[in-house]
């Protein structure tokens, strides 16, 4: 099932992308002629990493063909390492109480490629606390 998480968290209504869903909650497919270029991506980080880290808003661009790990690695050079620790574990993967989601979909692995669209690729990053089902 694919729900966006701020429509869980900003209503009590789910919708899907079949019915309802906003426009950037569907990607736009990259154009042929752009297959080069780089991709302007903005990161988010919500709840508790927000506050650890001061800054909640992130804007870079990254090369044409990364992928989610390519951001958290960007992410990595400007934040505090210690925000860095919450998210990824020593194996390399996100730890299961840590959300990430590209365009307002769930991201199930860092692998996830990040893909260049009409406006900046938006990179969400919530830690979810035990009340919140971390």
């Amino acid at each position: 099932m694919n729900v966006r998480w701020d429509a869980v968290v900003k209503q009590d209504q789910f919708w899907s992308n079949a019915v309802g869903a906003p426009a950037a909650a569907v990607p736009v497919a990259p154009n042929s002629t752009d297959a080069g270029s780089p991709v302007e991506v903005e990161v988010c980080l919500y709840g508790l990493l927000g506050v650890a880290q001061g800054e909640r808003y992130f804007r870079f661009e990254l090369g044409a063909g990364d992928t989610l790990r390519d951001v958290i690695g960007e992410l990595g050079r400007r934040v505090d390492p210690e925000v860095l620790r919450g998210i990824v574990a020593e194996d390399g993967e996100v730890f299961r109480y840590c959300r990430v989601f590209v365009d307002g979909m769930q991201a199930e692995s860092l692998a996830t490629p990040i893909r260049r669209g009409a406006s900046p690729t938006t990179v969400e990053i919530i830690l979810l606390i035990a009340a919140e089902g971390g």
